[in-house]
Parts: structure tokens; sequence; C-alpha cells
């Protein structure tokens, strides 16, 4: 009997109101920065920097998701997103949470770079969809923001999307930078955690002929422990305890990073010791940082020397 009156109620609610789309719910209430900006963004105004700088970095990476509907010039301005099974396919994750560990990189970032962006060269070496250098354009403007990738056909999605940066595609056994002014920063994210040691030697003399006199690199490698935690790189782990470790993807000309004849892209696993040994030729470590949020990612600061 209860049961045939709940349902005569529900019959006669009106239907409930369609839910915002995904973080309408939360950016109003930052209206109070937003707002601001939303309306310089519909009066025309386009400089990122000097609109979105202010905006706490949780904000901003959220911005940068487009999972949101309740600004739309904002939306409109920022560069869009690929569809999520290429970030996931890229990166392992999308949306949020894939912002929130990009966030956490982003910080250390700027406080590992040592100076103020403003004014300064910076480079995403490896920079696939660009994930990371749309974090940056709002300390860098596009034509002292710089990506570069091997892969001609993420950089188109790059193109695509909008990302705010200048775009080159490099080669995977580098002699030199694409572009021909030093830089003041670069930073290599998941790029050093796939190399063979002859693209990863090739790789640091290019970044260090391309950096300024002092200038700085940030890059991520894989801690020991990788070499246990990676099914895909179950084939290697007799070789615990070495200080460099590369297993190679298998060389099938349809993978992105295949540039034949051997395959230089893989699973790669890097000691402290092996880095202050045989990068110490080009560069002087700094600082050794974690990532809470991907502990697979061990966040190196280097100056360069010379």
């Amino acid at each position: 009997m209860l049961n045939r009156v709940l349902r005569r109620v529900r019959r006669t609610l009106p239907p409930p109101p369609p839910r915002p789309v995904a973080y309408d719910d939360w950016l109003p209430l930052l209206d109070e920065q937003l707002a601001p900006i939303e309306a310089a963004c519909a009066a025309g105004e386009r400089d990122i920097v000097a609109l979105f700088s202010g905006l706490g970095v949780d904000a901003w990476a959220l911005l940068l998701t487009q999972e949101y509907r309740a600004y739309p010039h904002i939306r409109a301005l920022l560069p869009s997103v690929p569809a999520p099974p290429l970030q996931e396919g890229w990166n392992g994750r999308s949306g949020v949470p894939l912002a929130q560990q990009t966030a956490a990189f982003y910080r250390l970032l700027l406080e590992r770079a040592g100076r103020p962006l403003d004014g300064a060269r910076v480079l995403d070496f490896g920079c696939g969809w660009g994930r990371i250098t749309r974090f940056l354009a709002r300390d860098v403007p596009p034509d002292r923001l710089h990506g570069c990738d091997p892969v001609e056909s993420i950089l188109d999605v790059c193109r695509e999307n909008g990302v705010p940066a200048t775009l080159a595609q490099s080669d995977f056994l580098p002699e030199r930078l694409p572009f021909d002014e030093p830089f003041d920063l670069a930073y290599a994210f998941s790029v050093f955690t796939h190399l063979s040691e002859r693209a990863q030697e090739r790789c640091l003399g290019a970044l260090h002929d391309g950096l300024k006199p002092g200038g700085i690199l940030v890059a991520t490698i894989r801690p020991p422990q990788y070499l246990y935690e990676s099914p895909l790189m179950e084939s290697v782990r007799d070789r615990a305890g070495e200080p460099y470790v590369f297993a190679p993807h298998a060389a099938d000309p349809s993978h992105p990073q295949y540039a034949g004849p051997e395959m230089e892209y893989g699973e790669t696993v890097t000691s402290l010791e092996y880095v202050r040994e045989r990068w110490g030729e080009w560069f002087e470590l700094l600082h050794v940082d974690l990532l809470l949020g991907d502990m697979h990612q061990v966040v190196l600061t280097l100056r360069r020397r010379g």
C-alpha cells in the first residue's frame, strides 16, 4: 500500500531540473574572481597572461579541463582538450584526475625555475598534446613559450586545440633543438622515462646546447621500484640493481615513437647514481623531488654546465 502511494506521489511531482554540466556546480563559487575575467573575454581581451596570472592554480587547472559551461567566453578563449581516449592513451588519465597530477608538477616547476617567468623563454621538450604547455600559457606569452615533440601527429592535435605556443617537430635522436634562440628554462615530463641510452644522451646534448649558460632543466625519471611495479618491465627484472635499465617497446612501424631501424622508445628505470655520473657532463643536479600524485615520476632540477 505504501509503495503504491509513493509511486502516485512521484508521478505528480515535476521532474527534477537537469544537473549542471560537470563542474558548473563549483566554478560559480569563484564568481567574484571569474566574472570580471569572463566580462573581459566577452569584450575581446585575449591576453591569457594578463587575464589569468592572478588565479589560483587549482582554479586554473579546472578551467583548462573545459568540463564546464558556466563561463562560455573563458572557455572559448582557452585551448580545447582532446577526447579522453587520446588523453588516456598518452598519459594514462584524463579530465580532472590528470589535471590534478599536472597541477602538482606545474607548481613544482614554477618553484624550481629559479626566476620569474615573465620575460623568460620556456621549452616543453616532448610536449605531447600540450598537457603541461597550456598550464604555462598564463605565465609566458606564445612567442616565448615553445613545445617540441618527435611525433608530428600529436603536434597537429596541439594546433587543432589552439595550444598558445610556438611548436616544432624534433628528431627522435636530435643533434639540436628545432629552435634557434636559447632557452632560460626547459622541462621534460615523462620523456627520459622512456628513452634508450643512445636517445637519452642525444636529447641531453641537444637540451644542453639549447639552454642559456646556467639555464634550468626540470626532467623526470623512473625510480628503481618501477622495475617491480610495471608489467612492461617484467622481461628485464633480472637486471635489478643496474643503474640504467631499458625495455624497448616492439619495433612496430605503426608505433608513433618508432623511427627505425631500432626501437629507441620503451620503459626506462634510472638511478640517481647514473644521473650524477652520466648526466654530469651536461648538467649539475640541484634538487630531487617526489610527486605524491605520481610516485613513478621523480623530478630532477638541473643546471646547465658551461
